[in-house]
């Protein structure tokens, strides 16, 4: 042991006292450690600027036509693109794109076709729907990554763009209905009178029947019965023209709520939405001004524009509803308008504050931090008063709407042919009683044509008045309408998004680069090992003064240098991770001592490798180097590749390591570490060994191999 320490030592002092050893000491210290930071650095947060990923957009889009609206889907999805930051949207004609794509300049590229609105809105008429399609092209060639990237960016596009016609649809329908559910609670005294007055003819029915039979069989008491039945049929018939005249009301109202569903509500949903989105944009761009403390002020100017676009559109909704009130002066509309009008308040008095923050900044001065922060609570405050007024505009509904909204529209539709028939009927009747008391032989025969029809007129009243008696329990008409008058937004938006994902993180780390340290961090200890047997000897002079050496004293003297100079490296990789990359450590203590633990590891697997057996224990290193980086599982996970590299990850140091330091660097799990220091102990254990044991032997064997290569002039060693 004391010849080893005198080794180690003058390897200690040689490199202390040559300043160019010295140099090149610790540039083989430093060179792994650049290695490591280049790379983590590079991929530090990569998926945070996919903006520069430029897709290409074409809108070929001719639009179609709902009802009497112009309706252009494709020039909404480009208005949105251009909001969304996630890609490098660039809105281009046909043949740019193409060109684009194909020499590079563009990624991908997608192509709205011109029958894209119209298919889209084919699921509306009575034909089979046809799927709108949306083109997507790709260049494969420029990149591995940017194909998946631009892919998933297309299926998030399909996706969103089926969300936004879900919840459109069904809040405009369910919208519609909110107002049927409206003049539905208006009109409910109504409703009841026309339910009694049908249930008053039904209950007279067999009243009726019974005299008509008592005719018919008794034709001596025929002239006494008519008179009676004559007498009933006034009351009827005022009865039934009553009846006819409130289930037209009924309609009217109905179609009224129809027509105004259709036509006013989804303008005023829509620049309801570009208002709050107005708000939310001037938020955002204030608050970017807000964490950058910049002297610039475009993002003050973005905000105030942002306001002005907002306010014009509630100009133009105020303008709106205060037409449509002069003619219903409605309360709830007032209401609306009151709210709508603070929103135009607030957002008037946030851009002056913006104006004024412009100013400052054209003038040369700070805009204070107390003002910026008043802008952004402001910004803030606006945009929740807009939200509560689109929650004003919109009621609660359920999906029983529509079986609802077709029940009443049946029943009253059916009311008022089924009493339109009994109406026409009535003249006929009131004709044939009074042929009938004038002329009995005719009259038999007129009472038996009565006597067959009454059935079928006496079935279809007593049939619509069981409908009707269902509706008669109170409790039953303000359920129908308070499922009328549900929150259409809530409830388009379930349809729209049934299912929410909570997402939990197990064992965070903050961002790529630090979830890709463990890997490079292994990978730089390695390589720094093998830059180690590289460029520095492992072979022992003898000392002047005559000392001998033994092989295995040889091969610990040099052994504690390289350990000595692999500690150094790894010690500089580390601090370097953490104190210039700022990486995420759970246990930066840990993680240096495991990163030291691994050196040593390293370093003695590589040191004996090349000690026993020379440059081609260099060839062997760099041969384990490829096969521990493509199945260590250290950027991908092992399932993902080949079955050859499965098998062999058990049997790679590197698993082991980049495992530990993972432990240290997301979470610490004991068992985990301590098995992953254990098997690297094993490693240690065994190349330690085989370098005491063997290398002597090995290193006569392969004398006479080495001597001649040594002649070929193409090795220093």
């Amino acid at each position: 042991m004391k010849n080893v320490l005198k080794i180690y030592k003058r390897d200690i002092k040689s490199i202390l006292c040559s300043y160019v050893t010295l140099i090149i000491v610790v540039g083989i210290s430093c060179l792994p450690a650049l290695y490591a930071w280049f790379n983590i650095q590079a991929g530090w947060d990569p998926y945070s600027k996919t903006k520069g990923l430029l897709v290409a957009v074409v809108n070929l889009d001719t639009g179609s036509k709902l009802k009497d609206t112009k309706v252009n889907i494709g020039n909404d999805l480009v208005k949105k693109l251009k909001t969304n930051e996630s890609i490098g949207w660039t809105f281009v004609n046909e043949s740019d794109a193409k060109e684009g794509v194909e020499y590079g300049k563009y990624y991908a590229s997608f192509v709205i076709p011109k029958d894209f609105s119209k298919d889209f809105l084919s699921i509306t008429s009575y034909t089979d729907p046809i799927k709108a399609k949306l083109i997507y092209t790709v260049n494969e060639k420029e990149n591995a990554v940017a194909p998946k990237i631009t892919g998933s960016g297309a299926t998030s596009l399909q996706e969103q763009i089926t969300q936004t016609f879900i919840e459109t649809a069904s809040e405009t329908l369910f919208t519609y209905l909110n107002q049927v559910g409206v003049d539905l609670a208006k009109d409910k005294p109504k409703l009841e009178s026309l339910i009694d007055m049908v249930i008053s003819a039904d209950d007279n029915m067999p009243k009726i029947g019974s005299s008509l039979d008592n005719v018919y069989t008794e034709a001596l008491m025929f002239q006494k019965l008519m008179k009676n039945v004559r007498g009933d049929i006034p009351t009827i018939s005022g009865a039934i023209d009553n009846t006819l005249d409130l289930t037209k009301t009924g309609n009217k109202y109905a179609q009224k709520g129809k027509n105004s569903l259709q036509t006013v509500s989804p303008i005023m949903k829509a620049d309801l939405a570009l208002i709050k989105n107005a708000a939310d944009d001037a938020e955002s761009s204030l608050t970017d001004f807000q964490d950058s403390k910049s002297s610039n002020n475009s993002t003050l100017i973005k905000a105030r524009d942002k306001y002005t676009d907002g306010i014009q559109k509630i100009d133009n909704v105020l303008a709106l509803n205060k037409s449509i009130n002069n003619s219903l002066n409605s309360n709830v509309i007032g209401n609306f308008i009151n709210r709508l009008t603070s929103v135009k308040n607030e957002m008037t008095k946030q851009k002056a504050d913006v104006n004024s923050m412009i100013d400052t900044v054209d003038h040369g001065n700070t805009v204070l931090t107390s003002d910026i922060t008043a802008a952004v609570q402001g910004a803030n405050k606006a945009s929740g008063l807009i939200n509560n007024t689109m929650n004003l505009f919109d009621r609660e509904t359920s999906d029983a709407i529509d079986d609802a909204m077709n029940n009443a529209s049946g029943l009253s539709t059916g009311a008022t042919s089924m009493l339109q028939n009994m109406q026409g009927n009535m003249p006929l009747i009131t004709s044939m009683l009074d042929q009938t008391n004038t002329q009995f032989d005719a009259g038999v025969g007129s009472l038996k044509e009565i006597k067959d029809k009454f059935p079928g007129l006496q079935k279809d009243i007593h049939s619509n008045a069981q409908k009707l008696k269902k509706l008669t329990d109170d409790e039953k008409i303000n359920e129908l309408i308070k499922i009328l008058k549900r929150d259409g937004k809530k409830e388009s938006d379930f349809l729209a998004n049934p299912i929410e994902l909570v997402q939990n993180r197990v064992y965070p780390i903050p961002n790529y680069g630090s979830a890709m340290t463990p890997f490079y961090t292994i990978l730089a200890i390695w390589v720094g090992a093998f830059i180690l047997v590289s460029i520095l000897s492992v072979h022992i002079k003898d000392f002047k003064d005559g000392t001998l050496l033994t092989t295995k004293e040889k091969f610990l003297g040099r052994y504690f240098t390289f350990v000595s100079i692999g500690i150094l490296q790894c010690l500089i990789t580390i601090a370097g991770n953490l104190f210039i990359l700022k990486t995420y450590a759970v246990s930066p203590i840990i993680l240096t001592l495991f990163g030291v633990y691994v050196s040593i590891v390293f370093t003695t697997i590589i040191y004996t490798f090349v000690s026993v057996l020379g440059n081609g224990g260099k060839a062997l290193t760099m041969i384990a180097l490829v096969l521990q980086v493509s199945g260590s599982g250290g950027t991908f996970p092992i399932e993902l590749l080949g079955d050859f590299f499965q098998y062999i990850n058990p049997m790679m140091p590197f698993t082991y390591a980049i495992g530990g330091m993972r432990e240290a660097t997301a979470g610490i799990i004991p068992d985990v570490l301590i098995k992953n220091m254990l098997i690297l102990a094993i490693y240690f254990i065994i190349f330690l060994l085989l370098g005491l044991f063997l290398k002597e032997k090995i290193n006569k064997k392969t004398a006479g191999f080495v001597k001649q290569f040594h002649k070929s002039g193409l090795t220093g060693e």
